[in-house]
C-alpha cells in the first residue's frame, strides 16, 4: 500500500510539474531576465544604461565599475516575498556563462557595480560583490534563476557576462537589469 501511495504521489508531482512548466510564458528576448508575476505574466526589471568608470585608488591600484546615475531601483521586492526570475537562453549555452548578478555600492546619487580590481597588475578578489546563482531548467531554453539563500537587502543588477569581459567597449556603456530587496 505504501508503494502504491508513493507511486501515485510521484505521478502527480511529475504530471503537475509538467503542466506548471508549460504555463510559463515565453520571454520576448533571450539573455534578459524577467520576473514571473502572480498573474502568470512576465514583467520587466528596471532596465538602465550604465556608464563604465575607472577609479584610481592609489599607486598601481584601480577599480572598474559600471555606474547607474540613480541611487535606487524603482523595482523593489520584499526579502520575505522574492519573485521567480526567468531567463531564456538560446542555443546550448550554460546560463551561468551568460549572466551574473552583482550587489551595488550605493553612493548619494548613484549605484556602482564593480567589475574588477587590480593592484600593480594583479587581479584582486571581488567575489563578495557577486552572488552565486543557480539555474533550473523549466522547459526548452527557459530557466529559473535561483538566488542564494540568505540574500541580503540591497540594490542588485543582472549583468551580461560578455559586457564584463569586453573591456574594449567603444561606448563604455551597457544595459543592466536592476532590482532591489528591502
Amino acid at each position: 500500500m505504501r508503494k502504491f501511495k508513493f507511486f501515485c504521489t510521484l505521478i502527480c508531482v511529475l504530471f503537475f510539474g509538467k503542466i506548471f512548466s508549460q504555463n510559463i510564458p515565453e520571454p520576448d528576448f533571450s539573455s534578459r531576465p524577467y520576473v514571473l508575476a502572480a498573474d502568470n505574466t512576465l514583467k520587466n526589471l528596471e532596465r538602465v544604461e550604465a556608464q563604465g568608470e575607472v577609479k584610481i585608488a592609489g599607486v598601481g591600484k584601480f577599480d572598474m565599475f559600471y555606474t547607474v546615475f540613480q541611487p535606487k531601483s524603482d523595482v523593489r521586492f520584499s526579502k520575505g516575498a522574492l519573485p521567480m526570475f526567468i531567463i531564456k537562453i538560446e542555443g546550448n549555452l550554460d546560463p551561468a556563462d551568460v549572466i551574473s548578478i552583482s550587489i551595488a555600492k550605493v553612493k548619494k546619487d548613484r549605484r556602482k557595480f564593480q567589475l574588477s580590481s587590480y593592484k600593480i597588475g594583479q587581479a584582486r578578489d571581488i567575489s563578495d560583490t557577486y552572488l552565486k546563482l543557480e539555474f533550473k531548467k523549466i522547459k526548452e531554453s527557459i530557466f529559473e534563476i535561483i538566488l542564494p539563500d540568505g540574500i541580503k537587502p540591497g540594490e542588485y543588477a543582472f549583468m551580461p557576462i560578455e559586457a564584463t569581459d569586453n573591456q574594449n567597449n567603444s561606448t563604455n556603456k551597457v544595459k543592466l537589469m536592476c532590482f532591489a530587496i528591502d
